[in-house]
């Protein structure tokens, strides 16, 4: 008795449509479709680290204020996590600072958010100047490419490429 498992193609869409489930963030798509993020505004939802960048702070507030009319929005405080989230945001550029219970930290740089769109964002509050009372950190080490989203995006397309093949792929076609 052969079984020929390549013959039916919904059973290989299926088993690779499961297996992207998996793969794909659908916890930051519910959060969008929750926080209200319609046509009009977006949202801003993220994690807020320590000076580690593993350590989760707990209660820090994410503001964040417009460049051009300075109205200023904020998160409630992060959860144990780290979480924190701004929802029904106009669009337009912002400026970002965190405030939490060590201190404020005001950052350099600005973000644009969309309307329609969810902005994720991670923070790690690292003091501005040296001597304080923290040490100064360790270089960080860089990330080895399978823990990137792309390495994982790669590994995983070569996995199921090559299930198909080993499983699915008829070498020879039956001419009977």
């Amino acid at each position: 008795m052969s079984i020929k498992m390549g013959r039916n193609k919904g059973l290989v869409c299926g088993v690779l449509a499961a297996f992207s489930l998996l793969v794909l963030p659908v916890g930051q798509l519910a959060f969008a479709a929750e926080a209200g993020v319609g046509a009009e505004t977006g949202a801003l939802s993220g994690f807020v680290f320590g000076q580690d960048m593993k350590t989760p702070v707990t209660g820090a507030v994410v503001k964040i204020r417009n460049v051009n009319d300075q109205k200023e929005m904020a998160s409630q405080p992060t959860d144990s996590n780290g979480v924190f989230a701004i929802p029904a945001i106009p669009e337009g550029r912002y400026v970002l600072g965190v405030t939490s219970g060590r201190s404020d930290f005001n950052f350099d740089y600005s973000v644009h958010v969309k309307a329609g769109e969810l902005g994720k964002l991670t923070v790690a509050l690292e003091p501005g100047a040296k001597g304080q009372d923290e040490p100064a950190p360790a270089a960080p080490k860089k990330a080895g490419f399978f823990n990137t989203a792309g390495g994982r995006a790669l590994l995983v397309t070569v996995v199921g490429v090559g299930v198909y093949f080993l499983f699915f792929h008829e070498t020879s076609p039956d001419r009977r």
